[in-house]
């Protein structure tokens, strides 16, 4: 019988020192006692290394990989502020540039009538104008009074303010009441009495050096907003101011009826229209615009007449001065006329061009 350890199967194996001694030194080597078994740390150490997270990438190493990236878009949004700085500081600049606090525009002519006008812009937080009328010769004096004293209708001044490409920058009409039918007589010291016009502002008379009406200051708003009112550097005007002839028939209606208000406190009628024997275009049912021919003039009356029959007055002075090259017909010519028969009239061969009224 073998001497080797037979045991049942499912019985426990017991073992001494004596037995185990006779192990075989290669199983011997299999078995370690508790006093030489390795510390936990070291056995399941590497448990602890797989837990801990990976190192993060220093902020350096992660900004120089993204950095043409992130320069693009600080330059984007530099250039974008920039942008915005300039616009803005810009429309600052320009809104805080203050306007001149008034424009002296200079003096024009409007022949047909025989009256010079002078024109102010002014700012004082928003648009004005000073607007100064008087006859262009002393001797019109007497008729000039007897317009503005007592109106024979309503008299309408149109001021064009322009820019410098001769642009209208903003434009004012100015009308001074006329007295029904012109029956009224003169009354010098309400003449000469500041008063109110329908379109805003007032009419000041001012007497010359004979204590006649030598000039008559208007004044009142300028519709024209800030932007608009920069841009004034030139300006023109029209007017159905009576012409010179009427004038002077208009004195002598004046004086008439002031010898009967002397004596019977009544005044006579005449329409206005047909003083002098001129019959002016009072309304247009829209501008007209053309061009025509004149073959006559008559330079005592200052009015041309043209191939089509119409009819201008451009004032006996226009027909005199040489300077103006109106004095040789026939004479091709580019007219334009507002509603209310005010009109502009250019020579097709010269630069010169004047105002007129368009008549009847």
């Amino acid at each position: 019988m073998s001497e080797e350890v037979q045991a049942e199967p499912n019985e426990p194996v017991t073992a001494d020192s004596s037995s185990l001694s006779a192990l075989p030194t290669s199983l011997e080597q299999k078995f370690v006692t508790g006093a030489e078994r390795l510390p936990d740390e070291e056995l399941y150490g590497f448990r602890a290394a797989l837990a801990e997270p990976a190192e993060e990438e220093a902020p350096e190493q992660k900004i120089a990989r993204g950095s043409p990236l992130l320069f693009v878009a600080l330059l984007m949004v530099a250039m974008a502020v920039a942008g915005l700085l300039a616009i803005g500081g810009a429309a600052l600049f320009k809104s805080k540039t203050p306007p001149n606090l008034y424009v002296d525009l200079g003096t024009k002519r409007y022949d047909p009538a025989g009256v010079g006008g002078r024109l102010i812009a002014q700012w004082t937080g928003s648009g004005a104008y000073k607007f100064t009328i008087d006859p262009l010769d002393p001797a019109q004096i007497p008729g000039f009074q007897a317009t503005l004293a007592n109106p024979p209708h309503a008299i309408t001044f149109k001021l064009l303010l322009k820019d410098a490409a001769d642009r209208v920058a903003c434009e004012k009409d100015i009308v001074i009441p006329g007295v029904p039918q012109g029956t009224e007589a003169f009354d010098k010291t309400q003449a000469m009495a500041p008063r109110s016009i329908p379109t805003g502002g007032t009419i000041q008379n001012v007497a010359g050096s004979n204590g006649q009406i030598g000039e008559a200051v208007l004044t009142g708003p300028l519709p024209c907003d800030l932007e608009a009112y920069k841009k004034i550097v030139g300006w023109d005007f029209s007017t159905d101011f009576p012409p010179l002839i009427t004038q002077k028939d208009w004195k002598k209606h004046e004086d008439d009826v002031q010898a009967k208000a002397d004596r019977a406190k009544s005044g006579a009628s005449r329409s206005p229209q047909s003083i002098g024997g001129y019959l002016f275009v009072k309304s247009l049912p829209s501008p007209i615009e053309a061009d025509d021919v004149i073959v006559g003039d008559n330079p005592s009356k200052g009015i041309v007449s043209t191939g089509s029959g119409r009819s201008f007055l451009v004032g006996r002075s226009v027909l005199v001065n040489p300077a103006l090259d109106w004095q040789v017909f026939p004479a091709e010519i580019h007219y334009r006329c507002d509603k209310s028969g005010m009109c502009v009239l250019t020579r097709l061969d010269s630069r010169s061009a004047v105002h007129a009224h368009l008549m009847k």
